[in-house]
């Protein structure tokens, strides 16, 4: 067995022993060279943290331009909202050099590019004695944006307007109730009629559009529509947010009169920030005649549409008219014109256009309804043909005679007998009894619907001007041709 021995070493034998290791480990010079006598350590230096040391670090000071406004809301960015400026490094190569100068040099030589509309506390509302009315009505926009900045009050200056004819119970307003710019600050919208030449008996009496901001304590007219004599006064039609990206936008409209028309134009104006003016959003003219402008969501998008009814006049050259509802709609850019509607027809003749636009679609049980409503319905209205209801009834119970038989029905027997009732030799639709004749024949031997038509034509092509009443509408409405009598054929 191996036996485990333990040895007794006194407090001075192990100090001695002590300092000989560390001797021995060292081996160079004593222990005072190791504890105390180095050099000093070299420092470690620092990791630049924010930029690189030598460099240049641009970053935006300035608030860009059109953009006051509250904190957190359209205004002023927010801290750190704006991305950081370009660092520029000391160790750039020549040619990098160069052109960071070359740049520096050419931005400085640069014009300062900055929206004509800066932005600004409106005057401290005060009570300046209202305005003395001008002599000349070219001075009336310079006179109320005098008294805005001024500190006068729009309810004032409405009821100056008022006193000076210039708004009536007819027309004119004073409206500041609504941000169209964006930054905060209400714009005072203003309508008036020239008194001067003001006549409460005329259809139409002209006027002007202003609008105006609070630009550097004061107020600036930042819109006006041109005085034109011949123009009605702009009447507001909208001042709110049309097309959900919201901001405000104003729909105004003109109108103008001649002897047998009314004209509407309607403007859509949205504030751009950028340049600092109103631009339109219509990409074209949108126009309503002897007709409404309505503004709806039509089609349920949350997005509001323009309407403009187009009722042209009728003349003897272009015969009756029809009326066309115009539908713009937004884009993500513009309005445009997305459709052009046909309304109900008011005509006798549009009727008939319609009923035949089904049958040559083929859609043949609604052509027939079509025709036999349009034979019934008393309200449509003729024009200025001789025996044009005669005619047009006999047109279409010889359509719907055609269209009956096409689909193989016996009750084009009894239309041929209607038709040949009620138009008897001598009257204006006998020609179309002797077509439905000439058809009826045929098809009962051949029970072809095509042939039938073809033998319906040659007949027509007989008669002495058949066509004549039907192509007497006028260069706005249809021409038929033989061909289109029978469209089977």
């Amino acid at each position: 067995m191996t036996r485990l021995r333990l040895f007794y070493v006194s407090p001075r034998r192990l100090a001695l022993l002590l300092a000989g290791l560390l001797i021995a480990l060292t081996g160079c010079g004593p222990v005072g060279d190791m504890i105390g006598d180095r050099e000093p350590p070299t420092p470690t230096a620092q990791a630049q943290m924010t930029a690189t040391p030598g460099g240049r670090l641009s970053v935006w000071l300035v608030t860009p331009t059109g953009q006051a406004g509250p904190p957190g809301g359209i205004g002023t960015p927010e801290p750190a909202s704006i991305p950081g400026g370009n660092p520029v490094g000391p160790a750039a190569t020549a040619t990098a050099v160069q052109a960071t100068i070359a740049a520096a040099t050419a931005t400085a030589a640069a014009p300062v590019s900055a929206p004509y509309y800066q932005p600004s506390n409106c005057p401290q509302p005060g009570s300046p004695a209202p305005p003395t009315r001008p002599q000349n009505f070219a001075d009336y926009s310079m006179v109320v944006g005098r008294y805005l900045s001024n500190g006068g009050s729009p309810t004032v200056l409405e009821a100056t307007l008022r006193n000076w004819g210039a708004i009536t119970d007819t027309g004119g307003l004073v409206q500041a109730d609504t941000d169209l710019t964006g930054d905060g600050v209400l714009e005072v919208i203003v309508t008036l009629y020239n008194p001067t030449v003001y006549n409460p008996e005329a259809l139409l009496n002209a006027g002007q559009l202003l609008v105006y901001g609070c630009d550097a304590g004061g107020y600036r007219l930042l819109y006006n529509t041109t005085y034109n004599p011949g123009l009605a006064l702009p009447e507001l039609s909208r001042v709110g947010d049309m097309n959900t990206d919201v901001r405000n936008e104003l729909v105004f409209f003109t109108e103008t009169c001649n002897g047998s028309s009314c004209y509407k134009e309607a403007r859509i104006l949205s504030w751009n920030a950028v340049l600092g003016v109103f631009q339109e959003l219509n990409n074209g003219q949108i126009i309503a005649i002897n007709g409404r402008l309505g503004i709806a969501d039509l089609d349920g998008d949350g997005i509001l549409e323009i309407s403009a009814q187009i009722n042209p006049p009728g003349t003897t050259a272009a015969g009756p008219p029809r009326s066309v509802l115009d539908v713009w709609d937004w884009t993500g850019a513009e309005y445009v014109l997305a459709r052009r509607d046909q309304e109900d027809s008011r005509y006798r003749i549009h009727a008939v256009y319609d009923a035949d636009d089904r049958l040559r679609a083929g859609e043949l049980r609604l052509a027939i309804d079509g025709y036999a409503r349009l034979r019934d319905n008393n309200n449509l209205q003729a024009w200025t043909i001789a025996g044009e209801t005669e005619m047009l009834r006999a047109y279409a119970a010889f359509r719907i005679l055609i269209a009956y038989a096409r689909l193989g029905n016996a009750r084009a027997e009894d239309w041929l007998n209607i038709l040949q009732g009620e138009n008897p030799p001598g009257t204006p639709g006998h020609g179309f009894a002797q077509i439905g004749a000439a058809f009826m024949d045929n098809y009962r031997a051949t029970n072809d619907a095509r042939a039938a038509c073809a033998q319906a034509i040659s007949t027509a092509a007989g008669l002495p001007n058949v066509l004549g009443p039907l192509n007497s509408y006028g260069y706005a409405n249809r021409t038929y041709s033989l061909a289109d009598l029978c469209p089977f054929a």
